[in-house]
């Protein structure tokens, strides 16, 4: 090869490298944080208790955290039975760019195979409140709220949770299904609950 194309060669490698070399590495975790579409949801991250709003002792706790660079929010909930905390659900929340909200898939059924399912969104309403739009899906030989055994063509059910902020440390939340005469509490004193930050 002539010199003069050798040294043109060389001298498009080291422009190359310079180029790479002052590229915008990836975005710090505060200008992530700034421009994310997981924002709105952020103040749900951490462990919580859940305990009737008149007060009394938790009846489960609730745990969000962020995946990877904060790239989707992983959800856990456990329940109190007998003095432990068993647990209740698990799943994924995950930012949809077409509909503007996170889906939802969480898995039920946790002691008993997985064969309970929750889909739906996760979305923001105007005053800060975040709504959990619920649909539940039963396999043969579960029970349903309110009805019998489900038979082989399984089931599904509609719930709604809410989380409003009510101070640094504090939400207020509604776990509601959906009947033919409306939205009721799913269980006793559940459209009044609250939820607290455990310590570290």
């Amino acid at each position: 090869m002539p010199r003069a194309q050798i040294a043109a060669v060389a001298l498009a490698l080291i422009l190359a490298a310079g180029g790479r070399a002052g590229a915008a590495g990836p975005p710090s975790s505060d200008v992530r944080a700034a421009t994310s579409p997981y924002a709105p949801y952020a103040f749900l991250i951490g462990q919580w208790d859940f305990a009737p709003e008149g007060g009394g002792p938790p009846l489960g706790g609730t745990l969000f955290r962020w995946g990877p660079n904060e790239s989707y929010i992983w959800c856990a909930a456990t329940l109190h039975e007998a003095g432990r905390e068993v647990p209740h659900f698990e799943g994924l929340f995950v930012w949809n760019g077409v509909q503007q909200n996170l889906d939802m898939l969480i898995a039920l059924d946790l002691e008993g195979g997985g064969r309970m399912q929750e889909k739906g969104v996760l979305r923001l309403e105007p005053d800060g409140t975040v709504v959990r739009e619920i649909t539940a899906t039963y396999s043969e030989g579960l029970r349903t709220m309110g009805s019998g055994a489900v038979g082989a063509a399984g089931a599904t059910a509609r719930f709604r949770q809410t989380f409003k902020p009510d101070g640094p440390d504090r939400l207020r939340t509604q776990v509601l299904r959906e009947t033919k005469d409306g939205w009721v509490a799913t269980f006793p004193g559940s459209d009044r609950l609250v939820m607290t930050r455990r310590k570290a």
